[in-house]
């Protein structure tokens, strides 16, 4: 290339229009560089976000499938007759404990009535309904309660009004007998 000025040959010089077009392309470059590690790292965090929230999602799914097998058992426990908390804990206790578990209304109606732990709480259970009905047979018909004749008052009549001559001419006895009374109230 030569020089403009003194028509001089020059080697290793870059024209300043090419010079400036580079320039210009780097900037640009720099500048979707920047906006790609701002677009980075936002999704990172929405990646965590997002991670953070699939977690809580999954330890209330867990809460809400314990929740629903307590009561599913619960309501399994009460129909075999065992209302006990305690009771029901600790039958709960004995089916986690079995390796391969049947369903829990299957163990509760067999197995269960034969573990030496839980069987003790199927007879009470049993023997408790057989012997409401032979109490209410045997019981004496209720008979009616006797009238409660302190309730009713008897009809008083009420103390006498006093004019002011008659208060101011009172003897003083009379006088303490009527405010007893409640002739002043």
């Amino acid at each position: 290339m030569k020089c403009p000025h003194c028509s001089e040959e020059l080697s290793d010089v870059v024209p300043r229009e090419r010079l400036n077009t580079k320039t210009q392309a780097i900037k640009e470059l720099q500048k979707q560089l920047s906006e790609a590690q701002e677009a980075a790292s936002s999704a990172e965090s929405l990646q965590a976000a997002a991670e953070a929230l699939r977690t809580e999602l999954e330890a209330e799914r867990n809460s809400f499938e314990a929740y629903k097998l307590e009561s599913e058992t619960s309501a399994e426990l009460l129909r075999a007759g065992i209302t006990d908390p305690e009771d029901m804990d600790l039958a709960r206790w004995r089916y986690s404990k079995i390796d391969e578990p049947p369903a829990f209304s299957e163990w509760l109606s067999s197995a269960a009535r034969e573990d030496r732990h839980l069987a003790r709480l199927f007879e009470t259970a049993s023997a408790e309904p057989v012997a409401a009905p032979e109490q209410a047979e045997t019981a004496p018909p209720a008979s009616a309660p006797p009238a409660n004749a302190g309730a009713r008052q008897a009809a008083v009549s009420p103390p006498p009004r006093y004019s002011l001559g008659e208060i101011s001419t009172m003897p003083l006895e009379q006088l303490r007998e009527a405010i007893a009374a409640g002739a002043f109230k």
